[in-house]
């Protein structure tokens, strides 16, 4: 009996220990896509985005600025699907070329950002921000001279102080990126008719 007994105990840790080997961390995105065009804005052929180094892996960032504003900290349980950089890409991509204003062909122009700041913000112990910052510059498609360029930053309520709420904090400060890049482009087009022309040739 004492032999059956310690057989099903230890069949049990190997099974516990099996499935505790299988659990890793929740990974996020920023879900789907919703929101609309701008409405005539510049062709844009190609979207390009990048990240300071401090952001280059899958880790989420968080900061107790009211505590340790110098300290960076990331979340031991929760994952990005995919560094930022490469996700907030995608996102804009299905984005911009989901609309006819869309050039399949190449011609356009290619749209770059840097990624300076994307965390969750905690100014309070119960209330924290998502922040996304970000660098945008236009250039033709084989690049060479800056077209124009804008600086975005954007700052979300997190609904909870742990690393769900921060996702849906940065869920929405993406598409408010979105939002005010196609905004930005769409003001070019109306002020600048010649920077139309050359993302068209």
């Amino acid at each position: 009996m004492k032999l059956l007994l310690t057989i099903l105990a230890g069949a049990l840790l190997a099974a516990c220990g099996g499935n505790l080997a299988t659990v890793g961390p929740v990974r996020y995105d920023f879900g789907s896509l919703s929101g609309g065009s701008a409405g005539s804005r510049l062709p844009v052929a190609a979207v390009e985005v990048q990240a300071v180094p401090a952001l280059n892996g899958p880790a989420m960032h968080y900061r107790l600025a009211y505590a340790e504003p110098l300290r960076r900290l990331t979340y031991a349980e929760s994952r990005w699907a995919a560094p930022p950089a490469e996700l907030l890409q995608a996102f804009l991509e299905r984005r911009f070329f989901a609309f006819p204003d869309a050039d399949a062909s190449g011609n356009g122009c290619r749209l770059e950002l840097v990624i300076d700041e994307f965390e969750q913000r905690f100014d309070d112990p119960r209330q924290g921000m998502a922040i996304l910052e970000a660098r945008a510059a236009l250039t033709p498609m084989h690049r060479g001279e800056i077209l124009s360029r804008k600086s975005f930053v954007i700052r979300k309520p997190a609904p909870t102080p742990d690393a769900r709420g921060g996702v849906a904090g940065a869920r929405d400060a993406v598409h408010a990126l979105a939002d005010d890049l196609d905004g930005w482009l769409a003001d070019l087009s109306r002020a600048q008719p010649a920077l139309v022309k050359r993302c068209r040739s």
